[in-house]
């Protein structure tokens, strides 16, 4: 099947830079590349073009001026511009692993969304892969090693137990932890609640939403640990900014809301004939 890896992103082009080379040389063959960009200058575009012109895989851009975080909006436009029939979303500052694609494919179930892990590398391993402009694969054996050499901060989520482990199912139920810097699902999945809620603007619980909104209509959660995972490069916190307001809506999604959320990805769709 044909995959979509979605890469947000804002204004960090460096680390961006070794996402994509990371993305670029996965062992799984059919795949694009969209990024998810939440308005960044002109670096991260010509960053960006640099991989479109030099890859063989199909990278593609999605932009929208900066107008303050708006990740959900920006994430449903890279998905309205999607090919796939399945969607893996990361983040602009987590590097995978060359069967990071694979690894999701091969836990990818009907009815079920994949929530994944991360490893956290510490702040000076960050700026040495920053300035070196190269990163390792992060293959298994080399997150052991360098956590040996405490240049990350944990290495067992990137221990791997059988994909029919009966922990996958144990938190179908459980939103909590799952977030979009390492989560897949199908995209008629994706398009049955109409995407992320759009009116989540600013830092926070846009994902949590999106999972709670699944897990409501019946989609339900598939762990990833122990199999799936990202290492994400060390950052300052994002302007938690809105959070108070973005929490208010939340709760309705806590209440048990089956109802989709009213600006989603299909306000894409209704506007297909527009520039996008």
């Amino acid at each position: 099947m044909k995959v979509s890896l979605i890469i947000t992103t804002y204004n960090w082009p460096e680390a961006l830079a070794l996402v994509l080379k990371s993305a670029i040389n996965q062992d799984y063959k059919d795949y694009e590349i969209i990024i998810a960009d939440d308005g960044s200058g002109k670096e991260t575009q010509l960053c960006i073009d640099n991989f479109i012109q030099h890859s063989n895989v199909t990278i593609k851009h999605a932009w929208h001026e900066d107008a303050g975080f708006r990740a959900a909006l920006i994430r449903n436009k890279a998905a309205y511009l999607s090919e796939g029939d399945y969607i893996i979303f990361i983040d602009g500052d987590c590097i995978i692993p060359p069967d990071f694609i694979s690894d999701h494919v091969a836990l990818s179930q009907q009815g079920f969304f994949i929530a994944g892990s991360r490893v956290k590398l510490s702040e000076h391993y960050t700026e040495e892969l920053i300035a070196r402009k190269i990163a390792p694969s992060f293959n298994r054996k080399e997150i052991f090693q360098l956590w040996l050499k405490k240049k990350l901060k944990r290495a067992h989520p990137a221990l791997k137990l059988p994909t029919g482990s009966s922990l996958r199912f144990k938190r179908a139920r459980k939103w909590q932890g799952a977030v979009t810097c390492n989560l897949s699902l199908w995209k008629q999945d994706l398009l049955a609640i109409n995407g992320f809620d759009n009116d989540f603007i600013g830092w926070g619980l846009e994902d949590s939403d999106l999972v709670i909104r699944l897990i409501n209509n019946s989609i339900y959660r598939k762990e990833g640990k122990f199999f799936s995972y990202v290492v994400h490069m060390h950052h300052k916190e994002a302007s938690r900014l809105n959070e108070s307001q973005n929490t208010a809506r939340f709760q309705l999604s806590l209440e048990d809301r089956k109802t989709l959320c009213i600006s989603g990805i299909n306000t894409f769709f209704e506007k297909k004939n527009e520039s996008i």
